[in-house]
């Protein structure tokens, strides 16, 4: 039977994150608009699109809030059970990292920076 994703292991300038799980990442590149004509389809431009990476990490003793609101530039990178290996370079921040007391924490994580490539 054909291994498939069931996790992968998410790395902020090299050190990896304690992620749960349903973690995500869009890898953004190009996305397409379809035009309509009045009377068929025209065809489709094109835009660029960030990546979009999102987790939640739970709390431990070495956790710092502060530390995580200063990322930016860094490298983000996703290696996949199944072998598919993702890097961001030059990613950031979004949101500023808020934790949560109940299930061991929980500080929800959201990434964007340029598109992702794969290493093959």
């Amino acid at each position: 039977m054909a291994k498939l994703l069931g996790k992968f292991v998410i790395k902020v300038d090299g050190a990896q994150l304690q992620s749960l799980p349903g973690a995500s990442l869009d890898i953004g590149g190009s996305e397409r608009t379809t035009v309509v004509g009045a009377n068929k389809v025209e065809g489709n431009y094109e835009t660029p699109k960030q990546s979009r990476a999102e987790c939640e990490i739970p709390v431990g003793k070495e956790t710092s809030l502060a530390k995580m609101r200063d990322w930016d530039d860094v490298t983000l990178s996703f290696e996949c059970d199944t072998g598919q290996q993702y890097v961001v370079q030059g990613a950031w921040l979004t949101n500023t990292p808020k934790m949560t007391a109940s299930e061991g924490g929980r500080i929800p994580l959201e990434f964007e920076g340029p598109p992702a490539e794969e290493m093959l």
